[in-house]
């Protein structure tokens, strides 16, 4: 599907709550939320965490490592959108939440709703994904698959 592409980055020893990705929406388009994960790769230990998908109500000016998104065809043009992957300091303000849900880290926490379920982030609008639980320390994968309209 044209206008598609994955952002993913590995967060080294997570070990607090905070933002582990946001996207920012181009003020002339539109942003379909595909899929979301968040996955652990070295803690063989289960816990159980807590994964929190919300608006953005002012995003400031966060510390946090920009992702170049991979478009999923070859000749796409590169994402018009922002993504930020592992905020360290000056967390966003977060308004309403759109889920939030419990996973065990051993299996991860998915977000891969119905085609009707997709969140949608309108132009110039940022929505987050949190960590809301303090974990024990894991490396943790973090992907954002998402669509551009317009």
């Amino acid at each position: 599907m044209r206008g598609v592409y994955t952002a993913a980055l590995k967060i080294a020893t997570l070990n607090s709550s905070k933002t582990l990705a946001y996207i920012t929406a181009p003020a002339t388009k539109a942003v379909e939320i595909i899929a979301c994960t968040v996955t652990n790769e070295s803690n063989a230990n289960n816990q159980q965490m807590e994964i929190a998908i919300a608006n953005i109500s002012s995003l400031g000016t966060p510390t946090a490592t920009s992702v170049t998104p991979t478009p999923h065809e070859s000749g796409d043009q590169a994402a018009a959108s922002t993504v930020k992957m592992n905020v360290t300091a000056s967390e966003p303000t977060y308004g309403s939440t759109i889920s939030q849900e419990g996973a065990a880290s051993l299996v991860g926490y998915r977000h891969e709703p119905a085609p009707e379920e997709r969140i949608i982030v309108t132009p110039a609008t940022s929505v987050g994904i949190r960590m809301i639980t303090t974990p024990t320390a894991f490396d943790c994968d973090v992907r954002l698959t998402f669509r551009e309209i317009g």
